[in-house]
């Protein structure tokens, strides 16, 4: 059972929610039932052998790779921090 006051959401468990809160959780849940329908209905095209549903089923997500450092900006990078902590402990003492 929902209940609302002015401001606040009342859940089951007797605790108070922002209002705010309530609408981002619901946006959400929208966002993943829109999600589920769309697969559905891909399926479904799919089934049916729509040209359409065959191109949307077979392209895969994009996957965006890891950017690696060469070995001279690891190099670089450590240098740098060395030079800082060195420069740390000169100034502790």
């Amino acid at each position: 059972m929902l209940c609302f006051r002015v401001g606040a959401f009342v859940c089951a468990a007797g605790g108070y929610r922002v209002f705010a809160d309530v609408v981002r959780d619901l946006k959400a849940t929208e966002q993943q039932l829109v999600g589920q329908l769309e697969s559905v209905r891909t399926a479904i095209a799919a089934l049916r052998g729509d040209s359409a549903a065959k191109a949307a089923v077979s392209v895969a997500p994009v996957v965006r790779k890891r950017r690696r450092l060469s070995a001279k900006a690891r190099a670089a990078i450590s240098a740098a921090q060395k030079l800082r902590w060195a420069k740390h402990r000169a100034e502790k003492k």
